[in-house]
């Protein structure tokens, strides 16, 4: 039988752009079926990461054309109440998690919509709490692998791996698909002295090489041309190139996407913009490139495939979610709180999950 869906909702939601610390509680209308594919959702748990509040903060206004009320967040797990009628995958009562498209940002509420291609099931061996800390982040980290492992002579496997902050959301998962699925011969990550035990326990004593770059030089320890891939999830493009050997590749998701990337994925940037940022990505690939080392920014692509290649890998055993902090979505000063930590970058183990029970 469907679910009594009620006409308004709570939500994080902003009638200015805001730091963490003024957030608030907003009613909303509840989200609507209005295309075909669409699915909406019953929110269980949604997590939070820093492109959610540092774009909430304004930071890339003007490049955005965002209306107000502000909805935050994109990933989401929770229950399916309602179906459009060109649904074919899902159906009312299933489990299930997302990273929800741009139009359809707004998870830290009690619905989410979310067109039918960017869902999947959610893996029965995982809470809801667990299965919102994925998304994102995991989908961000696949796709750069797979993006590596096709730029890379050979692919990825028997090769070695560079992912700095390797308990970070996007680090956590990116180490575990380096050395669990991809098959590198070795992943090396960067740690404070405090996580390196942490990151052991819960990554597993074998899967990482770690280096204390509270006490170490990071490219000096890794050593010059040791490295075939370097994820950069921390701006450490220009600082750790010397790492990577000739032939060697690059991903990025922390330096900056081109204008014409940007533009293809629906934001109206100015044409000066747009000019000014395919000019500095042009700078990276000719920098890297004088090394022979091929540099790609990569942007992650909402997909309910991925995610299910995701599942069968947790299933499996192959990866775990992380979850650091959470907060019940009645708690408005611990959602700021966790929310703060993720604008500050800083301290932070996995990802900061909202629950809404």
């Amino acid at each position: 039988m469907a679910a009594t869906i009620p006409e308004s909702m709570q939500a994080i939601a902003l009638s200015q752009y805001a730091k963490p610390s003024d957030y608030n509680f907003a009613t909303l209308p509840t989200p609507e079926i209005q295309d075909p594919t669409d699915v909406l959702i019953k929110v269980y748990a949604a997590s939070v990461n820093p492109v959610d509040v540092k774009m909430a903060s304004g930071i890339a206004k003007a490049m955005s054309k965002d209306s107000f009320p502000y909805k935050i967040g994109y990933d989401v797990s929770g229950v399916v109440v309602a179906v459009g009628p060109d649904v074919k995958s899902f159906r009312i009562g299933d489990e299930v998690y997302a990273r929800v498209p741009q139009d359809k940002r707004g998870t830290l509420a009690e619905y989410a919509v979310s067109p039918e291609f960017a869902i999947a099931k959610k893996p029965a061996k995982i809470s809801f709490t667990e299965a919102a800390a994925v998304p994102l982040v995991a989908l961000t980290a696949l796709q750069c692998m797979e993006e590596a492992n096709k730029k890379l002579e050979g692919g990825l496997k028997g090769k070695t791996v560079l992912v700095p902050g390797g308990l970070s959301g996007t680090g956590s998962f990116a180490v575990q698909l380096a050395k669990n699925v991809f098959e590198a011969k070795e992943v090396i990550t960067t740690l404070s002295t405090g996580k390196i035990s942490k990151a052991r326990a819960l990554l597993g004593e074998s899967v990482f090489t770690p280096i204390d770059y509270t006490k170490e030089d990071v490219a000096k320890s890794v050593g010059t041309g040791a490295v075939d891939y370097l994820f950069d999830t921390m701006k450490t493009t220009t600082s750790l190139l010397k790492t990577v050997k000739r032939g060697g590749v690059i991903v990025s998701v922390s330096t900056i996407a081109s204008g014409t990337q940007i533009k293809n994925v629906g934001m109206d940037v100015p044409v000066v913009i747009r000019w000014a940022l395919d000019f500095i990505d042009w700078g990276y690939r000719w920098w890297c490139g004088r090394a022979g080392v091929t540099y790609w920014y990569q942007f992650m692509r909402p997909s309910g495939a991925d995610l299910d290649k995701l599942g069968a890998w947790i299933t499996e055993g192959k990866i775990t979610p992380i979850v650091g902090r959470t907060a019940k979505f009645s708690d408005l000063e611990g959602i700021r709180q966790g929310c703060t930590e993720v604008f500050d970058g800083k301290g932070g183990v996995g990802k900061f999950v909202v629950e809404m029970f």
